[in-house]
């Protein structure tokens, strides 16, 4: 509710700031834009996801597979971000970033899975 009220708050001096100040409207948002992903991150979503890791965390690769998404999802904001200020191509390339990162992250992880795979074959034979 704490964070509802922030947005609240930042919307209504956003709106107030376009209307007076609007050659500093785009900085403004941007920074803001950040204030309200930090307390995002802090309040809600990372004890979210702490609490609902400590429930699954005998599940393999589920923590990796939550903070995935969830480094997926910051991906977009940026890239959202990065659009409504008509930086479309630094957008795409955060998102292309983020993709790299998580396939190599995903290869090497599967890389393990196939070495103890064909060590079970192996020891099979």
């Amino acid at each position: 509710m704490t964070f509802l009220i922030y947005a609240v708050i930042l919307m209504l001096l956003l709106i107030f700031i376009k209307e007076t100040i609007s050659k500093l409207h785009g900085i403004i948002v941007v920074i803001f834009f950040f204030v309200l992903l930090y307390f995002l991150l802090s309040m809600l979503t990372i004890p979210f996801l702490e609490q609902l890791l400590s429930y699954v965390h005998s599940v393999p690769y589920v923590p990796q597979l939550v903070y995935s998404a969830l480094f997926y999802q910051l991906g977009l904001f940026f890239q959202s971000i990065f659009e409504e200020e008509e930086y479309e191509t630094f957008g795409e390339l955060v998102m292309f970033s983020i993709r790299i990162v998580l396939l190599f992250y995903w290869t090497s992880e599967l890389g393990k899975i196939l070495s103890d795979l064909s060590s079970i074959l192996e020891k099979l034979q």
